[in-house]
């Protein structure tokens, strides 16, 4: 990943191209441009070159106010909560109109010496602004000069280290483990947060492009399903009509179809008990010439016989021919019908129930 350090100095601006990888920073390229007067948009972005991700700021000591202190602990998150409060009164104005962080410069086991690295929020932000409009935010403002220093107060009052190799292997390793990072609070880097947004739209988009895909899927398959059922009904149908002709009106073909069947087993269950057979062959047997049979039905014990004679006593000695191998033997309906034929119906039950 190619990262890109600004070295803003009073007389030039550089920018050193690293190499990140792990744990190292490896210099590749160094850019640089010198500085007549106030810094401008154009000149960072006059540096930069395609293929750089992240960009880290050092700015000149003459931006910083710097404040020595001595705390009587060690904790750098103790120092940090109170360093505010410490700096009250030794500032220009509020302290809440800059933004603060510090360098341990001595560490005991009585206390800590600490230099306070301040810079107002408004010239800050007009510089993180400036940058940005260039197309280059930086995620880090810092000051090589803190860092070749140490921190120490003697050394800050000398001229600063110019030579550009020197400052380039301090950049390298603030890269790593910056000495102070100025972007805090309100003016944090927001980047990353950016970047993750982006990436989160863009994954909602494919997430909705997805769930479209399988929506259409689903209902490609759902319309397949449906003409799939329409067909299995259609045929259900057609055998309804082929087994059960008589029934005209069908509003369920697989209920009513199954509602017949049930119907059918009752009735051969009730008739499984009955010797048809042999039933027939008795009244077949005891039947007269002038007599003709034309339906029989049996259901449970019971038996009834229709049929046609040449005269009532044709039918009353039927009846009583049968009374010999049946009981309860009954003409229940007879009349003459248009051929001058005896109509009749007799009911019985066998003898061996």
């Amino acid at each position: 990943m190619k990262t890109g350090f600004f070295d803003w100095t009073d007389r030039e601006i550089n920018l050193y191209i690293f190499d990140r990888r792990g744990g190292e920073a490896r210099l590749v390229d160094t850019l640089s441009s010198p500085l007549d007067g106030e810094l401008t948009p154009s000149l960072p972005a006059s540096l930069v070159k395609n293929g750089i991700e992240d960009v880290y700021l050092s700015i000149p000591l003459s931006l910083l106010a710097l404040r020595e202190q001595d705390f009587p602990f060690s904790d750098r998150d103790k120092i940090r909560d109170t360093l505010a409060y410490e700096l009250e009164g030794l500032l220009l104005g509020s302290v809440s109109d800059y933004s603060i962080d510090h360098i341990v410069t001595d560490s005991s086991e009585s206390g800590s010496r600490v230099l306070a690295v301040c810079v107002e929020k408004a010239r800050l932000r007009g510089i993180i602004d400036m940058f940005a409009s260039a197309g280059v935010e930086p995620r880090v403002v810092t000051s090589l000069d803190l860092r070749l220093s140490g921190g120490r107060g003697e050394d800050l009052l000398d001229e600063p280290v110019a030579g550009r190799e020197a400052r380039a292997g301090a950049a390298g390793q603030e890269l790593l483990n910056p000495s102070v990072n100025l972007r805090r609070d309100e003016l944090s880097y927001q980047g990353d947060i950016e970047k993750f947004r982006k990436k989160l739209r863009l994954t909602a988009v494919l997430v909705i492009i997805l769930l479209a895909l399988l929506g259409a899927g689903s209902m490609l398959r759902l319309v397949s399903l449906d003409k799939e059922h329409a067909m299995l009904q259609e045929r259900i149908t057609a055998v309804y009509r082929r087994v059960f002709p008589e029934d005209k009106k069908i509003i369920d073909a697989a209920r009513q179809f199954k509602g017949n069947m049930n119907l059918l087993m009752k009735k051969k269950d009730a008739l499984a008990g009955i010797p048809l057979l042999d039933i027939l062959r008795s009244i077949a047997d005891i039947k007269e010439s002038g007599i003709t049979l034309y339906e029989l039905t049996a259901e449970g014990t019971n038996l009834m016989i229709k049929g046609t004679a040449g005269s009532f006593e044709e039918v009353e000695a039927f009846r009583n021919s049968l009374s010999a191998e049946f009981k309860e033997v009954k003409v229940v309906d007879s009349g003459t019908s248009a051929d001058k034929k005896i109509s009749f119906t007799i009911i019985m039950q066998e003898k061996s129930v």
